[in-house]
């Protein structure tokens, strides 16, 4: 991945780790299928057994689902590939309020 961040991260900020980005355009993949609309996660997920990095950021938890089952599917997701998942914010001004 050529997005991949050097940081601390942990409780204390002191343990290291490399981190990614990731980030959904929610106008255009709303309408799509949930394999879809998340291909691209699905593919970092899978970039994440290389090593190069151990947390994924995302701006708000409605990045990795419009709904609580897609939300949860990829929670699981990441957890499964050993990502720690950091939310910049809570969502509460999220693209996902109509």
């Amino acid at each position: 991945m050529s997005n991949v961040i050097e940081g601390y991260f942990g409780p204390q900020k002191t343990q290291r780790m490399n981190a990614v980005t990731y980030a959904r355009d929610f106008e255009k993949t709303r309408p799509l299928s949930y394999n879809q609309k998340f291909a691209t996660f699905f593919e970092l997920c899978n970039d994440a057994a290389s090593g190069t990095f151990e947390v994924v950021i995302i701006a708000f938890p409605e990045v990795l689902g419009d709904t609580y089952d897609e939300l949860v599917s990829n929670l699981w997701l990441a957890s499964k590939a050993g990502l720690l998942v950091a939310i910049a914010g809570d969502g509460s001004g999220g693209a996902n309020k109509r």
